[in-house]
């Protein structure tokens, strides 16, 4: 009997921990587009199609799950998102509804609506948003970090491209997503080349396409192979391109490929062959793959005499470098406006680091104003001049409180606690700085942070690096530019937080107060 509760208890630990994750059961056409979605989302839709049409009544959830399918579907189509509302709708309904993976999922799905439609501020904020709902689901968590890293690049943010692609290859080799690792190292190639590192940008390149051959995604790793043509033309090893574009072109057909050999043949002056190629590479829709292609037919038509050709081509040429254009001066926008934000950023940061200090020169000014009166009035009193008051080895709540006053003025002249008064950004502070802050904090409130754990056993460090910030009286604001996560993911930490350790849903005032109370 004592094993069978034991057990019994064991059990529900174990369904209660994690994130919150529900069993469904769908009907059968819905489950088998479910399990479509990913292999052959073409028959996904179809299948979503035949469901819609012979089920028409379906639950809330249901009717849910079967958009964000749809959704998802599309997206492994590369299907072009031109609205949010349908997104934000269910995104609404799964924060309400209580299930971190469909909720990770939806918002995952909203960064890439803001990513169709030119917005990569706004799906960065979003694709943050759904990394924090914590759920702990590898695959989808491999695919959130894959997606930040590429707008971060776009955004030329290289730096923090490369720390969100480490983190996207910890999440796949954690479940074994091989295809995920190999694109990983491809990625970390084209930044490494972005960056003038042509060494380890061919390590990566060579990796990724070894592992993918290995692991037998062929089409894949020509794809792959066909870009480490490219960079390797570039670097002037013209032989290994060629060999590298015929491998691809004895398989299948690759425009990136057909235009390195275009490249090639041109450069060798062998005219027939670079005609040739370079016509392949206008099979496709890639329109800087066209501007080079009709560059080299134009320089071949003028060393042929072909006047008429030329200026064909020339034409050809204008055109899609004005597109080209068009687009670049679209995606400078973007980044202008990217930047504008984070400088908007930095000024307000700066005005509320003055404020601090200016708060913290008066707190300072009056502190030691007390302290030199509180010394005035203890010499004036003289010994043997009243009646002499006894230690109270009980003490009392005047004197906890005097103490606690004191504790609090010896952490507001601290070294950490001006450190983090005057940092801005997140990447000034250290694992070690977070360590001296928490045991800082420990000596003011020494009940504070195990209270925490004792309310939510599962606090992350994230978590409890916020709390730590709403106790010392932080800003949302600079608490968001602390912690790298924007205000909106900060009031989402809160009131998460305040819903596990309460039960209750709230706003982030309350949620911050009860935090500020909490000892």
């Amino acid at each position: 009997m004592k094993n069978v509760i034991l057990v019994s208890v064991l059990f529900l630990l174990f369904i209660s921990g994690g994130c919150r994750e529900r069993s469904y059961h769908y009907p059968p056409m819905m489950e088998r587009a479910i399990g479509l979605t990913e292999s052959n989302p073409e028959r996904a839709l179809a299948c979503l199609d035949s469901f819609e049409l012979s089920s028409p009544v379906l639950d809330e959830e249901a009717r849910m799950y079967c958009h964000l399918l749809r959704i998802k579907a599309e997206d492994k189509l590369y299907v072009l998102h031109t609205s949010d509302t349908l997104i934000n709708r269910i995104v609404r309904f799964y924060e309400g509804w209580g299930d971190d993976r469909r909720l990770a999922e939806a918002i995952y799905h909203l960064g890439g609506v803001y990513r169709d439609c030119n917005d990569p501020s706004r799906a960065i904020r979003t694709y943050l948003r759904a990394a924090e709902v914590g759920c702990e689901h590898d695959t989808l968590n491999g695919r959130i970090y894959g997606q930040l890293a590429a707008l971060y690049a776009y955004q030329k943010a290289y730096h923090e491209s490369m720390k969100a692609l480490r983190q996207a290859l910890v999440y796949n080799i954690k479940c074994d997503d091989y295809l995920g690792i190999a694109y990983s190292w491809r990625d970390m190639a084209r930044i490494f080349d972005r960056q003038y590192n042509p060494d380890s940008a061919e390590v990566y390149y060579s990796k990724a396409y070894n592992l993918m051959k290995e692991k037998g995604f062929t089409r894949p790793a020509y794809g792959v192979l066909s870009e480490w043509a490219d960079f390797s033309y570039a670097q002037g090893r013209h032989n290994t391109a060629k060999a590298f574009a015929y491998k691809i072109l004895g398989d299948h057909f690759d425009d990136l490929a057909a235009l390195v050999l275009a490249k090639y043949y041109w450069q060798k002056n062998n005219l027939d062959s670079a005609l040739f190629y370079s016509v392949e590479a206008l099979q496709t829709n890639d329109i800087y793959h066209h501007r080079t292609a009709y560059g080299i037919l134009k320089e071949i038509a003028l060393s042929q005499g072909k006047q008429e050709d030329a200026h064909r081509y020339a034409r050809c040429y204008r055109e899609v470098s004005d597109s080209i254009s068009r687009m670049t001066r679209t995606e400078a926008t973007v980044r202008i406006n990217h930047e504008a934000e984070k400088l908007d950023l930095l000024s307000h940061m700066k005005r509320l680091r003055y404020i601090l200090a200016l708060a913290l020169i008066i707190l300072v000014a009056g502190m030691i104003y007390m302290g030199r009166n509180t010394h005035i009035f203890r010499k004036k009193r003289q010994p043997g001049k009243g009646p002499a008051l006894e230690e109270n080895p009980q003490v009392s709540t005047p004197e906890q409180k005097r103490t606690l006053e004191e504790r609090l003025e010896a952490f507001h002249q601290s070294a950490i606690y001006l450190h983090f008064c005057q940092v801005t950004q997140s990447r000034e502070l250290s694992e070690d700085h977070w360590r001296q802050l928490a045991n800082a904090l420990n000596q003011v409130y020494p009940t504070f942070i195990p209270r925490l754990y004792s309310l939510n056993p599962k606090l992350t460090e994230l978590e409890l690096r916020t709390c730590c910030l709403i106790k010392i009286g932080i800003s949302t604001n600079r608490i968001s530019a602390l912690i790298a996560h924007s205000p909106s993911a900060v009031n989402s930490i809160l009131t998460r937080l305040y819903h596990k350790m309460t039960g209750e849903k709230t706003n982030m005032s309350v949620a911050r107060e009860f935090l500020k109370r909490l000892e």
